[in-house]
Order: C-alpha cells, then sequence, then structure tokens
C-alpha cells in the first residue's frame, strides 16, 4: 500500500486525496503554477487509527448525541489520545523519502507548509475550510512529522465538531467517524503579496464580477482575519478595475527568519498606504480566476501568493456562500 505521492504524479480522488489535495492535482493537470510538494494520503490516516486503535475511541467518543458543552471535552481527550499514538513506520519511511528528496530538489534552504485536506472538504455540497488546521515555514522532519499528526487531529478540533454538528442538526447524512484527513506538504511559497480572489463578488452576490482581498507577506493574516486587506472589485465580463480601496494592512507575516513558524510584525507605514497589487497583477489574477471557474464549472475561491513576480495558487474552492 502506497501512503506518499508527489503531487505531479497523482490522479484527482477526493476519497484518497481531499477536496483540497485532489484540487490542487487538477490544477497541475491543467498548466496551473502551484507549489511543488507532495501528499500524504488517507490510506496513511487510516493505517495510524488502525496501529494505535484510536478508531474505536473515537467511535465511542461520537456514537452518542453530543452536545456544544460537551464538544471540549471529546475533542481534548481525541488529541491526547492521538498525540500519545505513533506514526507507523513505513509511512515515516515513505514520508522521509519524499522529504529528502526534496530538500536535493532545492538549492537554497527549504521550508514547508503543511495543510490538511478533508474527504469532505471544498466541495459544493460542504465546506470544511476553516475547520481544518495549515503550518507554515516548517523546517525539520520532526517538525513535519508533529504538523502532520497536528492536520489529523484538527478533524476533531472544537470548531470543527461543532461545525459537524450544525450538519447534524441540518439533517446532513454524514457519519463522523467516516472523515478522513490527507496532508499536504510543500515549498513554501514566501510571498511579498498574498490575497483572495474570489469569481463572485460575495459581497452583494454579483456573479459578474470578482473580489480581491490582498496585502504584504504571507496570506494568514487575510485568512485569520488579522488586518484590513486592500479590496478590488473586477468587472469578470470584461477585464475593468471597478472599485480599488486601500485597506490598512496593518501588520504582515512572515517567515520566522530564526527558525520554523511565522512572525508578525507591524507594516511599515509607507506599505499601509500604498496598494499591494498593480494593474499588471490583477489582469494575470482575473485571467486566472476566469481559468479556474471555467474548468470547475462553479464560482471559485481561490488562494493565492506572488513570490519574486510569479503567482502560485495555493487552493481552489467552491463559494459555498452564495445566495441563489
Amino acid at each position: 500500500m502506497t501512503y506518499v505521492e508527489t503531487l505531479t504524479n497523482a490522479q484527482p480522488n477526493l476519497n484518497l486525496y481531499g477536496g483540497k489535495g485532489s484540487n490542487l492535482i487538477e490544477m497541475i493537470k491543467l498548466g496551473i503554477n502551484v507549489p511543488p510538494g507532495f501528499i500524504l494520503n488517507t490510506n496513511a490516516y487510516r493505517k495510524f487509527l488502525e496501529n494505535s486503535n484510536l478508531r474505536e475511541e473515537i467511535s465511542k467518543s461520537l456514537s452518542t448525541e453530543y452536545s456544544p458543552k460537551d464538544i471540549l471535552i471529546i475533542s481534548t481527550k481525541i488529541r491526547e489520545s492521538f498525540l500519545k499514538s505513533q506514526i507507523p513506520y513505513e509511512v515515516i519511511k515513505e514520508i522521509k523519502k519524499a522529504y529528502n528528496e526534496m530538500c536535493l530538489n532545492f538549492s537554497s534552504k527549504i521550508s514547508f507548509s503543511v495543510r490538511s485536506s478533508a474527504n469532505i472538504e471544498d466541495s459544493s455540497k460542504f465546506s470544511f475550510a476553516g475547520q481544518a488546521e495549515s503550518y507554515l515555514n516548517i523546517i525539520t522532519f520532526k517538525e513535519i512529522l508533529e504538523s502532520i499528526k497536528n492536520c489529523w487531529i484538527s478533524l476533531y478540533s472544537p470548531n470543527a465538531l461543532l461545525y459537524l454538528l450544525h450538519l447534524r442538526k441540518k439533517a446532513k447524512n454524514l457519519s463522523l467517524i467516516d472523515l478522513e484527513m490527507a496532508v499536504i506538504i510543500q515549498k513554501l511559497v514566501k510571498s511579498q503579496i498574498s490575497g483572495v480572489l474570489f469569481t463572485a463578488n460575495v459581497i452583494n452576490n454579483a456573479t459578474d464580477e470578482m473580489l480581491i482581498n490582498s496585502t504584504w507577506g504571507l496570506g494568514e493574516t487575510i485568512t485569520s482575519n488579522l488586518i484590513i486587506p486592500d479590496l478590488v472589485i473586477l468587472n469578470k465580463n470584461k477585464f475593468d478595475i471597478t472599485k480599488y480601496v486601500i485597506g490598512e494592512k496593518e501588520k504582515i507575516s512572515l517567515p520566522n527568519p530564526e527558525g520554523s513558524s511565522t512572525i508578525l510584525t507591524a507594516t511599515e507605514q509607507k506599505f499601509r498606504e500604498q496598494s499591494s497589487l498593480n494593474k499588471s497583477k490583477l489582469l494575470k489574477l482575473y485571467n486566472l480566476g476566469l481559468k479556474l471557474e471555467k474548468h470547475f464549472k462553479y464560482p471559485q475561491d481561490i488562494e493565492w501568493a506572488i513570490e519574486n513576480d510569479k503567482i502560485y495558487t495555493l487552493q481552489s474552492r467552491p463559494i459555498t456562500t452564495l445566495r441563489n
């Protein structure tokens, strides 16, 4: 059984690679620029559960009708069990091989992003976005293994369990024990500019407009709602900047120069007052949005990053908040 596959060699498979992973694989085949990396499939997650007898424990914890007040206790108990359990040797062996190959392929000091990809994530029916974890600027092999385990654990975070309880109340047919997690390990894009592109205007529901949020540095300041980013509205039918509002961009996220993880620092005043995207970059993002919406046949929520003037697409998923 295989546990690890390079993103360029894998074939889209929701059950094996989760929603985020499958979409990345599909984008690579479409010729979209995606950061290089590999993916730990759901076979590895299942193997981990089997070897540690965690599946039975999770089933028992989640079999009863839990309420919001029980969530923290259940989540903490599952987390502690995961942390005490070892990742199987055969899984570690494949991760180590892929990690070593990545380190050999890049001459500069490489660091990684480690992102979770759940098997219900990024579909038009469910939006698990924001429920599962991502870890940025991870350097050592030991830290990658820790991040992988934390991605698995995030399936049972308080936020995730609350979301799943919400789905259950809406009569969505979803068995919690059927949830599985793949993990994407990619070369970190040390972006000077990053953001989110919606191929429909999520503020007013206009499908003939695109909406872009952008900022300096890494995009976690936007995805974690830590700043007021620049806001751009584009006419989708013909490239035209309808609106450009310069946000305060009061903080910037950067790779930690002294080790793993990221640091958050105040943005220099001149950059706060400056627009983060010029017309040329906006045109490239506009074309990217058109291409992905056409391919996936649905308005897309796209995370992107620009390093040395090159646009990398970090993920693309359906916008689930649009009202008919």
